[in-house]
């Protein structure tokens, strides 16, 4: 049986992660005093990231190809066809932004980076809530 609790206690933390990451890059000016602090953060999402997608690879998928009905089957089709191409960016942003010195090399594209990869995250976990996890109740 699937725990639909643990994923989405886990899409919480990611959630959490991503509120304490705005957080702390709050304004521009100090980025330089906090990016230590942000890299870490990008670090702790990343680890998140990689125990929920396993779960989910490990437990939820196959429980919905073996008991899921045609249209469970069908979102939980497209919704790894979708996850395999953001998973991929957020590996591409976090390594180039995991540590404090690759921040500071790139304050722009960081800044432009994180705001669309963590919007990107957000809108995937809201369309697993309302869809996939919806149909696994």
């Amino acid at each position: 049986m699937l725990n639909i609790k643990t994923l989405k206690r886990q899409h919480e933390e990611i959630y959490d992660v991503i509120a304490e990451l705005r957080e702390s890059m709050g304004s521009e000016g100090d980025l330089e005093n906090r990016a230590f602090e942000i890299a870490q953060k990008i670090s702790l999402l990343a680890g998140k990231l990689k125990i929920h997608l396993g779960t989910e690879d490990r437990y939820m998928y196959p429980y919905i190809m073996e008991n899921g009905s045609d249209e469970l089957k069908k979102a939980a089709e497209s919704s790894v066809k979708e996850m395999g191409d953001i998973s991929a960016k957020f590996l591409e942003y976090k390594d180039r932004f995991n540590t404090r010195s690759k921040i500071l090399n790139d304050l722009k594209g960081f800044l432009s980076e994180t705001s669309k990869i963590l919007h990107m995250l957000e809108e995937r976990m809201k369309k697993e809530d309302s869809n996939l996890y919806r149909l696994l109740v």
